[in-house]
């Protein structure tokens, strides 16, 4: 089998249009895909310096952010590591990052389940008692910050982390 054939879509999911897309990449807070195109050396400071350890390297080496069972803190510890002007503390926010409360959640299965609202430190996530059975979780996005602790407590993998920044376009 040629070294490609795995990677490549199936005749059917081709001609369906059913093609797998990668994973959008979620950059470090205070970056974004053109600062780390531009100025990423690939120096590891980031990843080393991260105290969470959230932060690795992708495919192309060039850090991203993987949450497995952490959150961001938000210390700058990578941007403040970083001898290549990658990240910019200067913005307003450190990231436009939200989630999103996916049809697979607990609640919407009348399961009542709120685990995500009770690690979430800014209160982001609030759970509306007024959706019956068992109510709903609604996601306050300017509360939100992306931090990332709810998604390791969620037990059905019902929340997604979105980016406006990479939105997706459809086939």
């Amino acid at each position: 089998m040629p070294a490609h054939a795995s990677t490549a879509p199936s005749r059917r999911a081709f001609l369906t249009g059913r093609v797998a897309r990668p994973d959008t990449e979620f950059r470090p807070p205070w970056t974004d895909e053109a600062r780390v195109q531009a100025h990423c050396t690939s120096c590891r400071a980031c990843v080393d310096s991260c105290p969470e350890h959230i932060i690795e390297f992708d495919s192309r080496d060039r850090p991203r952010i993987n949450f497995r069972g952490s959150e961001c803190t938000f210390c700058a510890a990578c941007a403040e590591a970083c001898p290549e002007p990658v990240f910019d503390l200067e913005q307003p926010a450190p990231w436009p990052v939200s989630v999103e409360i996916t049809g697979s959640c607990l609640n919407a299965a009348g399961i009542a389940c709120q685990l995500c609202t009770d690690i979430c430190d800014p209160r982001a996530l609030r759970m509306d008692l007024s959706v019956r059975p068992v109510g709903a979780i609604r996601v306050d996005a300017g509360a939100c910050t992306g931090c990332g602790a709810c998604l390791s407590t969620c037990p059905n993998n019902a929340i997604a982390i979105t980016d406006p920044r990479q939105q997706r376009t459809s086939a």
